[in-house]
């Protein structure tokens, strides 16, 4: 088995096939198996496909063995052999058909005799929304290219040192509360404080490009988009799976990595020209890194706890892991919840489970009971922040304007990422209703077409 190796579309055989087995498969434009997912918590070994459309797809070893067999020349007989002595278990054309038409082909991963179509893509509802681009993914290479030298491991070191020294000193010394004091009394300072935290969140984004580029992979483009209801920064580091466990790690921990090396960047500027807002940024900082390591939700914790134990979509096992915590007489069906994990990673994922899914349920109750409080604080606050906006205007204060005005937008985006997470979930109960009432639908039908017979 090959890794790495890309597979390139080819036009499938002509022919006039008389039983299944005449057909050829062909492999879908821009498919790329890469092989063995290292490092996977699943009993049994997972192997990645990359789709041209950036998509990552995890396959059992029987589904990635056939997905290596097609070649857009042999025809399901032939390769029903080769599987059968790759797999050491005998398949038949039928049964290769059914694979390739059932899993493979609605995966966008192989085509067969039905036209292509828009294979599925992953859709969480706890995803980025109003996405769009910030960097290209040409300026993000060479980006990430030219910060690499900093995953060096005594780069690390020695950065991580200078950290902890300059949090010590910091902290406690009281610099940096006074900082913030003077920062927030004067708004030019508190203008260039939110411009510094930008920067700070872009070079986060640098990180995780940078890690992915060290380890061998390619980073994509960055991008701003709404996650729930808050502005932020992203990377496409998909290209990251094809890493080993530690490769992943590195670029799932190069955001709060790069955190920390620009803390200690702007405490040393400070201590060089003692502007106030460098050593404000310098502590926020530090908070950024505590929220991006909460496993929670999709932040960096997220993907670590994802790595760390070999599942990278940790979100994908909430509903098969309740399911199983039930007693076999509340489930729809009698027969036990079947999870392919090894035992001790079931146990984490259970636990995170446990924990995650209370706090997340709790959470949105929260804000539902705060809910009217939330809205007359954005409403008042709009037109306090407008109002100054407008004052500061007329009287040519233009950094007073300017930050009004950013506050006001702030005040709103939150509540356009609600409204989206909104007609999502609504979409979600409207196509399960759907699927419901044609479920019973078909069984009503059967029920009569039985009684009728």
């Amino acid at each position: 088995m090959q890794t790495g190796s890309p597979f390139t579309a080819t036009a499938a055989v002509t022919a006039a096939p008389e039983s299944p087995g005449a057909l050829v498969p062909r492999v879908a434009e821009g498919v790329e198996a890469l092989g063995e997912y290292q490092g996977s918590g699943y009993q049994e070994g997972r192997y990645l496909v990359y789709r041209a459309d950036q998509q990552a797809v995890l396959l059992s070893p029987l589904l990635y063995l056939l997905l290596t067999q097609v070649d857009g020349h042999r025809d399901i007989a032939t390769i029903a052999q080769r599987l059968s002595t790759a797999y050491d278990q005998p398949l038949d054309a039928d049964g290769v058909r059914y694979l390739i038409e059932e899993k493979l082909e609605p995966l966008g991963l192989v085509l067969l005799r039905q036209p292509p179509t828009t294979p599925p893509r992953a859709d969480p509802l706890l995803a980025l929304t109003l996405r769009g681009v910030l960097l290209p993914t040409r300026a993000v290479q060479r980006i990430a290219r030219l910060f690499a030298p900093l995953h060096l491991p005594p780069v690390v070191a020695a950065f991580i040192a200078a950290f902890v020294a300059m949090d010590g000193w910091m902290f406690g010394t009281g610099h940096a509360d006074a900082a913030m004091r003077e920062t927030v009394a004067e708004p030019g300072q508190t203008l260039a404080f939110i411009l510094l935290m930008l920067a700070t969140i872009v070079f986060h984004e640098f990180g995780h490009a940078s890690g992915c580029h060290y380890g061998g992979a390619r980073p994509g483009a960055i991008g701003v988009g709404l996650y729930l209801a808050f502005p932020c920064f992203y990377t496409n580091v998909t290209d990251a799976y094809r890493l080993n466990r530690g490769g992943r790690l590195r670029t799932d921990l190069g955001g709060v990595y790069f955190n920390a090396v620009f803390v200690v960047a702007l405490g040393c500027c400070y201590l060089a020209v003692g502007y106030p807002p460098l050593l404000a940024a310098a502590m926020v900082g530090n908070f950024l890194i505590l929220q991006q390591l909460s496993p929670s939700l999709r932040l960096d914790g997220y993907y670590i706890m994802g790595d760390l134990v070999g599942v990278p979509n940790l979100f994908g096992q909430v509903r098969p892991i309740l399911r199983s915590l039930l007693p076999r007489k509340l489930r729809r069906d009698s027969h036990p919840v079947s999870i392919n994990l090894r035992p001790r990673v079931r146990w984490m994922v259970t636990a995170w489970v446990v924990t995650v899914v209370p706090f997340l349920m709790g959470s949105l109750i929260l804000m539902l009971i705060r809910l009217p409080a939330y809205t007359s604080s954005v409403w008042h606050g709009s037109i306090r922040h407008w109002t100054a906006a407008v004052h500061a205007y007329q009287h040519h204060q233009i950094l007073g304007a300017v930050l009004a005005g950013f506050s006001t937008l702030l005040l709103w985006l939150p509540w356009i990422g609600m409204a989206t997470i909104a007609v999502r979930t609504l979409r979600r109960l409207y196509r399960a209703l759907v699927r419901l009432v044609d479920r019973r639908r078909t069984k009503i039908g059967a029920t009569a077409g039985v009684t009728v017979a």
